[in-house]
């Protein structure tokens, strides 16, 4: 919601009642909001999507047909809690991190001090719904003032600004099972992190094939992978001989296997080596699968399937133009072509009733160019970003059903895996669409792609995928780092994904939710009785 200064308990004043006093006075500012939302809107998950895991991997047409219906449930036109006469988008009522921190806080200081010490369960569903009220706790907002309060809501901007402007939002289910995990979001938090790899990984995923084209030197030998394979039989095929070794990158004289045809049990990252005897360039095809860390190390099992998690990306009207770009086919061929970076090819100024937009109660205004949602609906999520676009209709947009009021003008990427798996790069699509995935497309057996111009910036982002960032969720790497991985950071590089995904448990430098669960568990643990 707005940027609530939640003071945390370490920081209030001597006595603990008066302490707990003073956090509510500050909570009481912002509260408000919450009260005239009221509860989440619930998302209906598709719970037969993730049997369909392997259909979408291979069809470009029956990801984006799904991605458009996950859209069309995110952004579906609710009632506005107690200001019902007015409408937002169902991810507006979501809960963000102020939430979390209200709800948990709420939640432990009901723990007797045996049971804060025990790390007891608590009950997300119970502290959520104490949050949609909480503002009725408040000695200092009697009835008239909250009353006051919504009748100050005049236009249907400033009802979509009780929404705020928060940067990330999670559906009811992600929030649940946030808020129930807390005590393994702190053993994550003060622990290490455990190994990218993990050799007794038990969720077998499905076949990979992978492939790369390699320019060699003569004589020279260059290294690809790792390719994450389970501990079943990896098949490398290439134009000429290569050097295949499990658990390290091979060399001339340390390898598993050596030629034209290999195959070397998994178990281990797999490396490739490619040699020729003149420079060239060599087609390498390795088939594979997958296996994967059945639970995040961080959370009390994997995300429900009904969780959904929003980045949104506002921009405050202060007069500026918003930036526009280019995403037909020969303009993202160009732009692969050089840098790879999300450069600007135009203006516009947008009025409210053609973009998302807000007005806040102090009176600024800010409107949405973009919004990503990452759907747990899949093992691996459904990773989908929109954006603004003077020409909505045009290729990334040409296949939008019908969406309500202003998200008809958002264009939309998806991507559901590592690897391309549909073996037409334009998707079975004629005209633009099909000339724009044409032009993005790397081929079956290479990265996926997927990219937002308002929220990849840099070069080379404008070549990624956002399962390729997100794998290394809850780590230390910075975006620059990832990027300078092969491929712009889209290869996988894991098979332990302690966070499922999830940079807001860690490593987000700014969610950061196990920090608010370590400020509150280190407090009661210095100052519950023993």
């Amino acid at each position: 919601m707005r940027v609530w200064a939640l003071l945390m308990l370490v920081g209030c004043g001597d006595n603990i009642t008066d302490r707990l006093a003073v956090c509510r006075e500050q909570q009481a500012s912002t509260v408000q909001d919450r009260r005239a939302i009221g509860m989440a809107a619930p998302y209906a998950a598709d719970l037969g999507l993730a049997a369909r895991d392997e259909e979408l991997a291979r069809s470009i047409a029956t990801r984006r047909g799904v991605a458009w219906q996950v859209v069309s449930r995110v952004v579906r036109p609710v009632p506005l809690g107690d200001l019902p006469a007015y409408n937002v988008p169902a991810w507006a009522t979501w809960y963000g991190r102020d939430d979390f921190e209200r709800t948990f806080e709420h939640l432990f200081r009901a723990l007797t001090p045996d049971q804060r010490h025990a790390r007891a369960a608590i009950d997300p569903a119970a502290g959520l719904a104490w949050n949609a009220t909480a503002l009725d706790g408040l000695p200092d907002w009697p009835e008239q003032r909250y009353q006051d309060y919504l009748a100050a809501v005049q236009t249907p901007d400033e009802a979509q600004g009780l929404g705020g402007v928060y940067r990330v939002g999670y559906s009811e289910g992600a929030t649940k099972h946030l808020v129930e995990s807390y005590a393994k979001q702190f053993a994550c938090r003060v622990g290490t992190d455990p190994p990218a790899y993990a050799e007794d990984a038990t969720k077998i995923g499905a076949p990979v094939v992978q492939r790369e084209r390699v320019a060699v030197d003569a004589c020279e030998m260059h290294v690809v992978g790792p390719y994450i394979a389970a501990a079943a039989s990896v098949h490398v095929t290439a134009s000429d001989e290569v050097l295949v070794r499990r658990g390290a990158a091979p060399d001339l004289d340390v390898y598993d296997c050596r030629g034209r045809d290999c195959s070397v049990e998994g178990g281990e990252p797999v490396y490739v080596g490619v040699i020729a005897p003149d420079a060239e360039a060599v087609d390498v095809t390795v088939a594979y699968t997958t296996a994967d860390v059945a639970d995040p190390s961080c959370l009390d099992g994997a995300m429900p399937r009904d969780a959904v998690i929003v980045k949104a990306d506002w921009q405050r009207v202060l007069g500026d133009p918003l930036a526009t770009f280019d995403t037909s086919g020969a303009r993202m061929q160009a732009r692969f072509a050089g840098s790879a970076a999300w450069d600007p090819d135009g203006t516009a100024d947008p009025a409210a009733d053609a973009i998302y937009t807000v007005q806040l109660p102090g009176g600024q205004v800010f409107r949405l160019p973009a919004l990503h949602i990452m759907s747990k609906e899949l093992d691996h999520w459904l990773w989908i970003t929109l954006w603004w676009s003077p020409h909505p209709d045009e290729d990334f947009g040409a296949d939008r059903p019908s969406l309500p009021g202003v998200w008809r003008n958002y264009k939309m990427c998806v991507t559901s895996a590592y690897v391309e798996g549909d073996g037409d790069p334009r998707g079975g699509f004629a005209g633009t669409l099909g000339d724009a995935l044409a032009a993005v497309s790397k081929g079956p057996g290479h990265a996926t792609w997927c990219s937002n111009p308002y929220l990849e910036q840099g070069a080379g982002n404008a070549a990624t995928n956002c399962i390729g960032c997100h794998q290394h969720g809850g780590t230390a790497r910075l975006p620059e780092e990832i990027l300078g991985d092969p491929h712009h950071g889209t290869d996988r590089l894991r098979n332990n994904f302690f966070t499922d995904y999830l940079w807001a448990i860690k490593g987000g430098r700014g969610e950061e939710l196990s920090a608010i669960v370590q400020a509150e568990l280190d407090y009661w643990d210095a100052n519950d009785p023993p």
